[in-house]
């Protein structure tokens, strides 16, 4: 199964290739678009500070920033517990159900409507199988609802 970091890469050589080929195409440095540089485009346009970022992030590794990647603008107008802490957020989850996301450096917990403005469905067997959290459980899991953030982007 493909993972979410190698969708990633799928993106970054199809957006290399568009943009490698036009005789115009150059950075603001004069030189011409490397595959880094896609990479980076893309790594941003998915809520990521750079390539890096993005790999840790979706590969599971332990993160002090996870970027926008679980977050969309129209999410905003829903109402949701912002935690400044894994630990505060776990503990409103415990109390009142939800799902727990990261953003940036803090937490959410949501409502199964959050998941649907992101294009996901609430109901998918991984959420349970995770308790619900993306930021802990089963790493398998926690990348098969990333790679399915992507492909709703």
């Amino acid at each position: 199964m493909l993972s979410p970091i190698e969708e990633l890469k799928i993106q970054a050589k199809k957006h290399h290739k568009a943009h490698s080929g036009k005789s115009d195409a150059t950075l603001s440095n004069g030189h011409p678009p490397r595959l880094k540089d896609s990479q980076l485009v893309i790594a941003r346009k998915y809520g990521f500070r750079h390539w890096g970022h993005a790999r840790e992030v979706l590969e599971g590794s332990s993160c002090r920033d996870y970027g926008t990647f679980w977050y969309k603008p129209q999410c905003s107008a829903l109402l949701n517990l912002w935690c400044a802490s894994y630990k505060e957020a776990a503990l409103q989850q415990k109390a009142q159900g939800g799902f727990i996301l990261p953003y940036k450096t803090q937490y959410l917990v949501v409502e199964h409507h959050y998941l649907e403005l992101l294009g996901l469905d609430s109901r998918d067997a991984n959420w349970a199988e995770i308790n619900f959290d993306w930021c802990s459980g089963d790493i398998g899991k926690r990348r098969q609802l990333a790679l399915q953030r992507i492909q709703h982007w």
